[in-house]
């Protein structure tokens, strides 16, 4: 039974920290992970730039827009105001019946505001 012992041999330590101490594996890893971080942040800015651009470019349109036809941008907007008021009015009194006034008129100017963006 001697003969079938086995032995187990422990790696050698390894210095953390000491450049020279990594080996040609783990050396490996760590560029393929510098590589991988490196791409990550590239697709990270380029979405970001991207984003970054159709938002300016929408605020740009919705100025041209507001300015080009102001008539409706104000109605636009009074209608928004309207709503939320009717929303937030209707929320904080439940007993008293507001809600009943307040889905008709949203419903009415989210169809009016649908009709002007078309």
């Amino acid at each position: 039974m001697d003969t079938e012992k086995k032995t187990y041999e422990t790696p050698k330590k390894q210095e953390f920290g000491n450049p020279g101490s990594y080996s040609a594996a783990d050396q490996t890893l760590m560029d393929r992970g510098a590589e991988a971080l490196g791409t990550a942040e590239k697709v990270a800015g380029d979405v970001y730039d991207k984003t970054s651009q159709k938002v300016s470019e929408t605020y740009e349109q919705a100025k041209s827009y507001g300015s080009d036809n102001p008539g409706k941008t104000v109605l636009i907007a009074l209608g928004i105001g309207v709503g939320l008021g009717f929303l937030l009015g209707a929320s904080t009194r439940h007993s008293r019946g507001g809600s009943q006034y307040a889905e008709p008129v949203v419903h009415a100017l989210s169809d009016m505001a649908l009709r002007f963006f078309r």
